[in-house]
């Protein structure tokens, strides 16, 4: 039978015997996982044992693409690097935008599954399917850019690059998998699990994509796509520069502003971030092949040090870096952006992990002097020489390295109420005391916080939400608005429909800035990309039914490796302290309605009031033999 869109192959490489094999499932298969986290949350159940130390060489580190993602059309341009976390214990699942998706599409293989570890480094060599083991030992303590400069200078230009920096090879539990120079893959760890097996590069080459089954189909919908999006004040927004990076400015005035690890929503210095300040920076768009929608901007200096080329810039980096940690000098935020893709750092886990440093300054809990740092909340100095010492685990970097979690237990009474975390992974810079979906997603998603996990609470509120929110949400089943503050089992139903859609985004590595339901493509066109890809009778059903089996897997693995309900939750300080000023202020998480709402959602998604999916939801997905019974 004729594949399209995607190759159909699986390619299983062993590091410490540099042996690799390839694997052909069937359509079923792909049908039922798809790609992205839900593919590897697959091989994560089947071919791990239970209790791994995600260090240990048996983790799995796994790049995917999908069915159909890496083609050359609108929203198509992701792909994930997934594996056990190094700070969770559980599932970790990383999506990256940029050129390398389509050309590990184009390499042979949909997905690359590496276990074991290398006796010395190494970096992996493919090119239209044939696998080359390479010796890495002089590109070993290099950074990004010197690293891809000394790979072109030994394959030239034409191929795509995952790396590891410094913070990857000393196994910074929250160092990220940077590609393409400068588009991290940044959450969850997989640097420092790619650095564990002494992999320090892979590289995908090949020109000849999988055919897709309907071309003139495809260029219509993304010609479509490059109209409406002009029309869309989302995309708008990411589209025009200085782009979605520019938004704490205006934050504050209808959602709470993350400030100061959470303890305050007032900043000073936010008209610093306003998008004129921005462009002063500004250098260029960002480019995915085949989407017109540029999202991802450039922004650098002209000091020596500060390598433009490391400069893409993600808008979580602007609230994690710059309220939360008080620092208001966005020349200094830029070139902290810059020093995190080269050293290969998740900048959320950074800057939740200082402020929890800094607050415990603060408060006496840590003596700077004896740990040899002025971090200080608004000390833009100090970010900057903190990150090498971190990335390279010198001084007080080794304890910060171990992540805010671990960091906080070692530094021992009174620091664990600072750190701001759900599992073991670090916040993000948006107020789940404000937004209840976030909340919500905060704390029962597998893979921790995310500032995607769903749509934010913003677009549907009763008061300031999009005027365009309700359009395409109707199709999952939101038919009115629900305010941000809201935990009703109203808002419930609607946290799961919003985060099932974006769920199946990531199983299919579609870019959630591209789709339902407030962007440009409806749940319907998503389906229509599918089978305009693929050849397949699809639907949105089958769309919405991918996701809530992603969820089901990923859940099952976590109950495999002893993450419970418990751990469910969210840190104290959003129940027990106020926002202190701003619109929302007095606000706080009422803790038995929280857990009430996160057992509801447990009830919705046919799982038990202790967070199991039960047999009979996983046999509605085909996925009976997921089932975990921890009393077993």
């Amino acid at each position: 039978m004729t594949i399209f869109g995607y190759n159909g192959k699986v390619l299983h490489i062993d590091l410490g015997a540099e042996r690799f094999e390839v694997e052909e499932p069937d359509e079923n298969f792909w049908r039922l996982y798809g790609g992205g986290g839900a593919l590897a949350a697959y091989y994560l159940l089947n071919k791990t044992p239970r209790g791994l130390d995600a260090f240990d060489p048996q983790n799995l580190l796994i790049f995917t693409s999908s069915v159909v993602a890496g083609q050359p059309y609108a929203g198509l341009a992701r792909f994930t690097v997934a594996g056990k976390s190094p700070l969770t214990g559980g599932i970790g699942e990383a999506r990256c935008e940029g050129p390398f998706g389509a050309k590990l599409k184009a390499s042979g293989y949909d997905a690359i599954v590496i276990r074991g570890a290398a006796k010395r480094p190494v970096w992996i060599s493919i090119t239209e399917g044939d696998v080359v083991f390479r010796d890495a030992s002089k590109l070993w303590g290099q950074k990004v850019q010197a690293t891809v400069d000394a790979l072109e200078r030994e394959l030239g230009t034409d191929f795509s690059s995952a790396v590891i920096g410094p913070a990857g090879e000393n196994r910074v539990r929250y160092a990220s998998v940077v590609s393409e120079r400068s588009y991290q893959a940044s959450r969850a760890g997989m640097g420092a699990v790619m650095g564990s097996k002494l992999l320090k590069a892979l590289t995908v080459c090949g020109d000849k994509l999988p055919a897709v089954a309907d071309t003139p189909r495809c260029e219509t919908m993304t010609a479509s796509y490059s109209h409406r999006m002009l029309k869309n004040p989302l995309t708008r927004w990411q589209l025009d520069p200085p782009g979605f990076s520019a938004w704490v400015q205006l934050h504050g005035l209808d959602a709470a502003l993350c400030s100061y690890n959470y303890r305050d929503t007032a900043f000073p210095g936010a008209d610093n971030f306003a998008p004129d300040e921005f462009m002063r920076f500004y250098r260029h768009d960002g480019i995915c092949p085949g989407c017109p929608n540029a999202c991802i901007k450039f922004f650098a200096t002209d000091d020596v040090g500060f390598d433009s080329r490391a400069g893409a810039f993600h808008q979580e980096i602007t609230g994690a870096l710059g309220p939360n940690l008080g620092i208001s000098d966005l020349e200094a935020l830029v070139k902290a952006n810059i020093l995190c893709n080269e050293y290969g750092l998740d900048p959320d886990s950074l800057g939740y992990t200082l402020s929890m440093a800094m607050e415990c300054i603060d408060l006496g809990i840590i003596d700077e002097v004896q740990a040899e740092t002025s971090l200080r909340f608004g000390n833009a100095q100090s970010l900057l020489d903190i990150i090498p010492r971190i990335a390279t685990r010198h001084g007080f970097g080794d304890l910060l390295a171990e992540g805010v979690a671990r960091a906080a237990a070692a530094i021992g009474p009174g620091a664990e109420k600072y750190a701001m975390h759900v599992k073991g992974l670090e916040m993000v810079p948006f107020e789940p005391r404000s937004q209840t979906n976030l909340a919500l997603g905060y704390a029962v998603a597998s893979v921790g916080p995310r500032y995607d996990i769903c749509e934010h609470d913003w677009d549907f509120d009763t008061q300031v939400g999009w005027s365009h929110s309700l359009d395409s949400s109707r199709t999952i089943g939101i038919t009115e608005r629900v305010g941000m503050g809201d935990l009703s089992p109203d808002k419930v139903r609607n946290f799961k429909a919003l985060n099932t859609i974006w769920s199946a985004a990531d199983a299919l590595d579609i870019s959630l800035f591209a789709i339902a339901p407030t962007r440009v493509f409806t749940l319907d066109e998503m389906a229509e990309l599918l089978a305009a890809v693929t050849g397949w009778e699809t639907s949105s059903y089958e769309i919405m039914r991918l996701g809530e089996r992603r969820n089901h897997l990923m859940r099952v693995y976590n109950l495999r490796e002893g993450l419970t309900a418990a751990d469910d939750r969210l840190p104290d300080r959003f129940f027990d302290e106020a926002v202190p000023d701003g619109p929302w202020s007095g606000t706080v998480i009422d803790r038995s309605k929280f857990e009430e709402a996160i057992l509801t959602y447990y009830r919705m998604m046919g799982w038990n009031d202790q967070g199991h999916p039960i047999l009979e939801t996983l046999i509605d997905h085909k996925i009976a033999w997921a089932f975990y019974d921890p009393s077993a």
